[in-house]
This record gives structure tokens, sequence and C-alpha cells, in this order.
């Protein structure tokens, strides 16, 4: 009996004895076991099927984020049947059969992929619609018919039907699609486009399913010439083990796909797409620690996969190489918006993330939280006018109502929120402007100080005979302190000054031109509480007043 593992490699073995042809073209590359002409020839209906959803979508050229790699398969007992479009390693990777038309249900997930990532947010009964429509395209070289009904036609899909070939509304349906784009507001794209309400077509459209009347049309699609434009490229001989390995990790057979990738290992040591395979499997399956083995080994030997590097990011815990990682990976897929929006997270400059949640948020208009962390930083920046068209975006991309209503409420309440914003900076700048205010003018009562105790020390000491400033008996009592008020009463100034050990001593003058001024000069007061508070040595004759609350009566005074 076979082991296990063998039954696993045994179609690795067939796969790469296989001689496998390539083309490619825009976001396509088709691989084929079955010959030159078989991978052309589903090249061909790709482009044709990109083409005629495009010019619906008012779309010259439809991208993808990452490459659909279409593997083309023999006819015959032993043909895999066809597998839908799914994220691989490195690209979408989806299989056919040569000569087989791919079946509605590949054709409709193929459908969704290029609708969200060309368009903006369409109401959920427009593009289930759109995608039950073109499921049912038949292609024939450059002939594509369309109108065909699905086994159980929706009154979505009789709504685009009545819009692409009824005559009372041919041509209808691409306005409608632009307008409904541009507009939160569904009911004037309805009416500018068809002259009538959703609900007034959506009642048509259920008379029109009812009577199980449908045309189909055969339009040209795109002139081509599969066999001239389509240049068959030269594929690695052991190519094709990988890319069964690849099919199965998107098909999520991640025991087949780790299997796989190791015989590819083996025969190609050093090469970094089975690291990079054996990494994503292992991250699939939920095992960290081999996980990261395998990151590291891809990374040293060299991958350009942008999955492989926004993978090592988010397990580096140093934020400086996380972020360089993180840009690498922006640079080798600028179409895909994640590691931007990872790099945002974590950029602590707020220009940079800015910056960052910009250009993730173009790149991927249907994903509302990120719209919505560029709304809030351009409110941080005080950039409202870009905030309110982002809360339109973010109103646009949103999953649901709930959702959709929330971001209506931020999107009206911003005009509120920018008064806010405006009055917290008005009321920051002024209370700058007023420390700024207090700073000059401390400075300038320091250099008044520097400069009288320069003039002080430039003078020298008083002269040691110093002549009597009054004549009669000398003040007996005298009090050192700050004068931190004056109050101007009637016909006489009372001084308040504080000792240094806090007390406070009320004397009066009543004719400043009595009082002695030390160093010359005559007394002159300011009425109310000294700014600057000076200190003073004051000599007083003792002399309590109750009525003015004074303890005497101010002879001289002498600066300090």
């Amino acid at each position: 009996m076979k082991p296990r593992w063998f039954w696993l490699i045994l179609p690795l073995s067939l796969a790469a004895q296989d001689r496998w042809s390539c083309v490619r073209s825009g976001p396509f590359e088709v691989f084929s076991q079955a010959g030159e002409r078989a991978a052309q020839d589903t090249l061909g209906r790709l482009e044709q099927f990109s083409f005629v959803l495009g010019r619906t979508l008012s779309r010259e050229q439809l991208s993808l984020p990452w490459p659909l790699r279409v593997l083309v398969w023999r006819q015959g007992r032993t043909a895999e049947p066809p597998a839908p479009p799914a994220l691989g390693r490195d690209s979408f990777v989806a299989s056919v059969v040569a000569d087989v038309h791919p079946s509605p249900q590949w054709l409709r997930i193929c459908a969704r992929m290029l609708l969200e990532a060309n368009t903006r947010r369409l109401p959920a009964g427009i593009e289930e619609g759109l995608l039950d429509y073109y499921s049912m395209v038949k292609i024939e070289g450059v002939r594509v018919t369309v109108g065909q009904p699905p086994l159980h036609p929706s009154l979505d899909w009789a709504v685009i039907h009545l819009l692409s070939l009824h005559p009372d509304y041919y041509g209808k349906l691409r306005p409608l699609l632009y307008n409904l784009e541009q507009s939160l507001d569904p009911e004037p794209a309805w009416r500018n486009a068809t002259g009538k309400t959703a609900d007034e077509i959506r009642k048509e459209a259920a008379a029109y399913l009812g009577s199980a009347n449908f045309s189909v049309e055969t339009v040209s699609g795109r002139p081509m010439n599969p066999r001239a434009d389509f240049r068959p490229q030269p594929v690695d001989p052991g190519s094709g083990g990988l890319l069964l390995a690849d099919l199965r990790l998107s098909q999520g057979r991640t025991a087949e796909a780790r299997a796989l990738y190791e015989a590819v290992l083996k025969s190609r040591s050093g090469a970094p797409e089975p690291q990079e395979g054996l990494a994503l499997a292992a991250l699939a399956a939920g095992e960290e620690r081999e996980g990261l083995k395998h990151l590291q080994a891809a990374l040293t030997s060299g991958t350009r996969n942008a999955r492989i590097w926004l993978e090592a990011a988010r397990r580096e815990p140093d934020r400086g190489k996380a972020s360089a990682m993180l840009r690498k990976a922006a640079e080798l897929n600028p179409g895909w918006a994640e590691p931007l929006r990872l790099l945002a997270e974590r950029e602590p400059d707020a220009n940079k993330r800015l910056q960052a949640l910009n250009a993730a948020a173009r790149l991927a208009p249907r994903d509302a939280a990120l719209w919505r962390a560029l709304a809030e930083a351009q409110e941080s920046a005080g950039d409202f006018r870009s905030a309110a068209r982002s809360w339109a975006a973010a109103e646009q991309a949103a999953p649901d109502e709930a959702a959709r209503a929330e971001f209506r409420r931020m999107r009206r309440s911003l005009d509120e929120r920018r008064r806010e914003a405006e009055a917290l900076a008005r009321k920051r700048e002024a209370e700058q402007k007023e420390r700024e205010l207090a700073r000059v003018k401390e400075e300038a009562i320091r250099r008044i100080r520097e400069a009288e105790a320069r003039a002080n020390r430039e003078a020298g000491p008083p002269p040691a005979k110093v002549e009597p400033w009054f004549e009669g008996p000398r003040p007996p009592a005298r009090v050192e302190g700050r004068l931190r008020q004056v109050d101007c009463l009637r016909g006489v100034a009372r001084l308040v000054i504080e000792t240094p050990g806090g007390r406070q001593t009320r004397l009066a003058v009543r004719d400043p031109a009595q009082v002695v001024v030390l160093g010359g000069g005559k007394l002159e007061l300011v009425c109310g509480q000294q700014k600057p508070v000076r200190t003073m040595v004051v000599e007083y004759f003792p002399k309590a007043d109750a009525a003015l609350g004074t303890s005497g009566e101010v002879a001289t005074v002498d600066y300090r």
C-alpha cells in the first residue's frame, strides 16, 4: 500500500512532466498543459469578458490588485474540475478545461473580482443583478452573447436585463451606473438616467420577469486575434509543480499544498517561491513558528512577493524594520492597499500617516474603515474640506444601512466639529500670546534690574560722610519688606508692606514731598496692587491711626 504522501506528490510528478505554455495580457496570465492554442483561446475569452463588463462600467481597462493566473487542463477523464478564482501565493489562481466554456459560477466570481477592484460600492441589488447578468455571457471569438437568463432569474437580474436590452431603456444602464458611483443619493441618479424612480423601474422589472420573455443579443467584443496578439512566453520546465501547489493553496487544501511545495523545494533549493508557499500554508494552518521560519527563508532567498514582506512585517516587533518591510511590499505591488493601511497604523508622523491613508483609500475605494480613518486624520490636520469628501466616500462604501447612517451623521455634523476645532484653536492662540507677552515683560524687568545692579556697582560705595536729610528728631521705627499695595485714600496714601516673615505693616503717607528717598529723587506712588513688587526699607514715626488702620507715618524710603 502506498503511503499517503505518495498520492499527494504524484500529481506533482505528472504536472512537472508536462510541457506548459504561457500567455499574458493585462491582469491575466494563462498557463496551459493543453498547448499554445488552448492558452491563447482562454486568454482571449478572459479579455473579451473583461472588455464587455468594462464597457458597461465605463472603464476602458479593468485591473486587479493581483494577477489572475488561470491553469488550463487537457480534456479527458483525468482532467481536474475547473476551480474558480481565489487568492493563492502571489496571485489569484483558477483553472479551466481546454475548449470548455467557463461555468456561470466561475464567471460570477470573476465578475465580482473585477467589479470590486474597479468601482465604488453600488447598491446591493444593482451589483447582484450585474453579477447574475454577466455570469451568463457566452464568448465565441470576438462575439459575445448577453441576456441569457440564469436557472433562477431574480428581480435584480431582471432590472439589469431590462435596462440593457429592452427597447425602451436601451443604453440607460451605463449612465445609471456612472451616476450611482458619483452620488450618495440614488434617486437623482435613477431619474437622470431613466426618467423614473428606482421603485418604478423595479415594478416594471417585476412584470418583465413575470412575462419570461427575455431577448438575447450578440455584440462585438474587443477586436483581437489571439494567435497574433498573445505570443507564447517561455516557461521553466519545472514550473508545473509550483503551479499546481499554488492552485492547491488557493483552494485551501493546505496539506497537499505543503507536500507539493516541499517537493518543489527539493528540486529547486534556494528558490524563494516554495519557501513563500510553505510560509503561507503554515500560517493558514495556524502554525506561527513554522510559518515564521519559512518567511525568513523566503526573505533570505530574495523574495519579490509582496504578501511575504507584509506577513513578515506583521510579525516584526521593531517598528522601523516593520515599516521598511511594508514600504517594500507597497513597492512590489503598487495596486495593493493593505501595506499602506498597516504602514499608516504604525506611522508616528501625522503627515506621513495622512499620505499613507490617502493612498490606501484610493486603492481600496470600497473599504469604509479606510475612508473613516482618512477622514479622522484630515480633521485632526484641520483639512475639513477634504474630510467632508472622505466622510462621503465612507458613507458610499458602507456595507450596510446601519454603517451608512453612522457615516452620514458624521458627515452632517462636520461643520459643528469644525467650529469647535476653530474655537479651540483661537483659545490656544490667545493663551500662547498671553504667555509670550508675560515672557517679554519678565525679560524687560530682568534687563532693567541687571542695568540697575550694573550702575550701582559702577557708582561704588556711598561717601563716608552723610549729610543730614532733614531737621528734627530721627524716626525711631524701621521696617524692611516688599511693597505689596498702595491704597489711595482721601488726602492720604496707605502703604502695605509685607515683611520676610509674612507680616503686613500699614503706614501712612500724608505728604509725599516730605518723605525723603535715599539715593535721591522723590517718592512716586502708583495706586493699587504693585507690579512688579519692590523691596524697600522704611523709617517711620509710630503713630497709630484707627480710622486708616495704620501704625505710623513714613519719614524715609530706601529702595533695595
